[in-house]
Order: C-alpha cells, then sequence, then structure tokens
C-alpha cells in the first residue's frame, strides 16, 4: 500500500518551473550525418555534452547521463534566458520520455528540468509537432530552442 501511496504522490508533483536548478536541452536527428550536442544550462554557466551518445544510452539500463565541459561566457550568453522560457505545457502535456523511441525517421528535441527536488525528461518528435495538436507554448518553445541551438554551433 505504502508503494502505491509513494507512486501517487510522486505522479502528482510537478517541477517548479520558476525555480529550475537547471535545464538541458539538444536534437537528435538520426537520419542526419552531422554531430549533435546536448546542452546543460544553469543560472550561471552553459556546458556541453559532445559525445553523442544520448540516442543510445537512453535505451540501455543506465540511461543517459550528462557529462559535459563547460562553454565560453558568449555561448552562455545566447542561450541564459531559455531557463526562464520554460512554459507551463511542459507539465500538463503527456509528453514521452528520454527512454521511448521514435518512429523511424526520428527528429527529437530533448529537454530535461531539475529544480532541486523533481526532474522531468522529455522528447519531442517533429512528427508530433506536426500531426498533433499540442499547445502553441510548447511548439514555441520548441523552435526556440532549435534557434538557440544554431546559434551555438
Amino acid at each position: 500500500m505504502f508503494k502505491w501511496l509513494n507512486k501517487f504522490f510522486k505522479k502528482n508533483q510537478k517541477v517548479n518551473l520558476q525555480n529550475l536548478e537547471y535545464l538541458i536541452f539538444g536534437r537528435f536527428t538520426d537520419n542526419d550525418y552531422d554531430s549533435y550536442k546536448i546542452y546543460k544550462l544553469t543560472h550561471t554557466e552553459l556546458f556541453v555534452d559532445s559525445r553523442e551518445i544520448w540516442h543510445s544510452k537512453r535505451q540501455t539500463k543506465e540511461g543517459y547521463t550528462f557529462e559535459g565541459e563547460l562553454m565560453l561566457e558568449r555561448k552562455f550568453k545566447i542561450a541564459k534566458n531559455l531557463i526562464n522560457q520554460v512554459p507551463d505545457d511542459i507539465l500538463d502535456k503527456n509528453l514521452n520520455g528520454f527512454y521511448t523511441t521514435g518512429n523511424k525517421n526520428e527528429d527529437q528535441l530533448v529537454v530535461a528540468l531539475f529544480d532541486g527536488n523533481f526532474k522531468k525528461e522529455i522528447t519531442i518528435n517533429d512528427y508530433v509537432v506536426k500531426t498533433e495538436n499540442l499547445p502553441n507554448g510548447l511548439k514555441n518553445f520548441r523552435l526556440l530552442i532549435e534557434h538557440k541551438l544554431k546559434e551555438l554551433n
């Protein structure tokens, strides 16, 4: 019974978007031969994980763990406001987590949020954006991150 109660309360608890410790973001496209990077943004620093292992580690028992290098201050300035622009819709919409695979041609926006207590990991596939009735906040957030990723590269 206690396990059930614990699951119930954990499911109803949400990440506090107003007090995020970090935001992890990146984009994985399986039909692209270019490399990809995953970024971790805090309120004071930006890190990059260039190992290109998110796509394979997400399907393992251990899962993906961010391991990044500190980026230059000018790169941080490009992305610094993203941590304050995460839409509330990201908590309310039932989105896939890191450990789900997409269709044959994946084009995944990778996002993880952590507020010091709770973590939420999601992916938003381009196919879902085009075919489902996603809230405008989520669509705009994906476009914003894609724009920032281009600036960071």
